[in-house]
């Protein structure tokens, strides 16, 4: 499941599946910007049919934390 969700990821960020692991941070790609934070939560919701209350948006500064959410 790991693997299939940051092929996810570096997908809908449009970057190597190497340039990203659980490690990646907010930020720390161009390509993860506020606005991509936001598409991010609505992707993953919607492909991995889970729920990520929006208080907990601001949390999410490591994918690991978005992956949580997929667990």
């Amino acid at each position: 499941m790991e693997e299939r969700f940051l092929t996810f990821v570096a997908k809908l960020f449009n970057v190597d599946r190497a340039n990203v692991s659980l490690d990646t941070e907010y930020m720390s790609l161009p390509e993860w910007d506020s606005l991509m934070q936001l598409r991010l939560v609505m992707e993953v919701e919607a492909e991995f049919s889970c729920e990520i209350p929006i208080d907990e948006v601001p949390n999410l500064n490591t994918l690991r934390k978005f992956y949580e959410y997929v667990e």
